[in-house]
């Protein structure tokens, strides 16, 4: 028998599921399947996911994730696509950290409920920054761009 809690648990997730809104920032365990690869013998990461889009019939997100550093291996080609985000403007961070805007995370509906709910990027001309970034990334299709009304 269900009980009250998981019943509860199970509408907060879908009210929270049905509300996922443009700047929101989630905590979403992502994989291969979402296109983010791995440490050496994990089969997740835990990052930070920023909202910027959804699907047509909204069951799928696109969004960004954000990067603690800026990894010195990749080229410049995708690093000069990292945006910096303060801690101080975003207090659900740790440390200042980087939105990837060179590439186009998506993501199930189903993977976004009230307990991975981090916060929300208010600051509009920073969310600006990030639109316009990511639609100038060289690694990201003018397709997904469209898939997520991001034009």
């Amino acid at each position: 028998m269900t009980s009250i809690r998981d019943l509860i648990g199970s509408l907060s997730d879908k009210l929270t599921q049905d509300n996922i809104a443009v700047g929101s920032v989630y905590m979403l365990r992502l994989d291969k399947t979402n296109g983010i690869t791995p440490k050496s013998g994990d089969t997740f990461r835990d990052k930070f996911f920023v909202v910027l889009g959804f699907n047509e019939d909204r069951v799928v997100v696109g969004g960004l994730v954000i990067n603690s550093n800026i990894n010195k291996n990749l080229p410049p080609t995708i690093t000069d696509y990292y945006l910096p985000i303060s801690a101080e403007r975003c207090p659900f961070l740790k440390h200042d950290s980087f939105v990837n805007c060179s590439k186009l995370i998506v993501a199930n509906k189903d993977k976004f409920t009230r307990s991975t709910y981090c916060g929300e990027i208010t600051d509009s001309s920073f969310l600006e920054s990030i639109y316009n970034t990511v639609k100038e990334s060289p690694t990201v299709s003018n397709k997904q761009l469209k898939m997520f009304g991001i034009e």
